[in-house]
């Protein structure tokens, strides 16, 4: 999911509290996620592992909630340029770090390898609550315990 708008302190993710993910940026070094929710003020690109099954994107200048919904997916890909890498993809405008996030479902951590007639089925839903809906309701130990 790309969520457009400013980021600046504007977009939060809840949801991903206290995991472990693979920093991109560090050589895919493990580390745990430290804080509140997460907030961007540089480049970003995460892969936290073991996600709850829901996470939620605040983007309060819009006043919306976007929630995504996933099976079969356990992993969480967080991403964002920022300027320097922006200013150097041919597809993606200088400026434009400053208004998308890309969160999306992900297998990476044990990717999802099939035989010859087997199947898989993995399910992204992404959907908007209302705008009362705010910081803090998605309590991280519940959306753990939820489906």
């Amino acid at each position: 999911m790309y969520v457009l708008g400013p980021l600046f302190g504007e977009v939060r993710v809840e949801g991903l509290e206290t995991l472990d993910y693979l920093d991109n940026l560090q050589n895919k070094e493990r580390f745990t996620e430290q804080g509140d929710a997460i907030t961007f003020e540089s480049e970003v690109d995460k892969i936290y592992l073991r996600t709850p099954t829901k996470i939620a994107i605040l983007d309060h200048e819009k006043k919306r909630t976007y929630v995504i919904r996933k099976d079969g997916l356990p992993d969480a890909v967080v991403w964002n340029p920022w300027d320097k890498k922006a200013k150097a993809m041919a597809d993606f405008g200088d400026d434009e770090h400053k208004h998308m996030l890309c969160v999306e479902a992900a297998a990476v951590e044990k990717p999802i390898t099939l035989k010859p007639g087997e199947e898989w089925r993995g399910r992204q839903e992404l959907s908007t609550v209302p705008s009362s809906y705010c910081s803090g309701q998605l309590d991280p130990q519940r959306v753990h315990q939820s489906s």
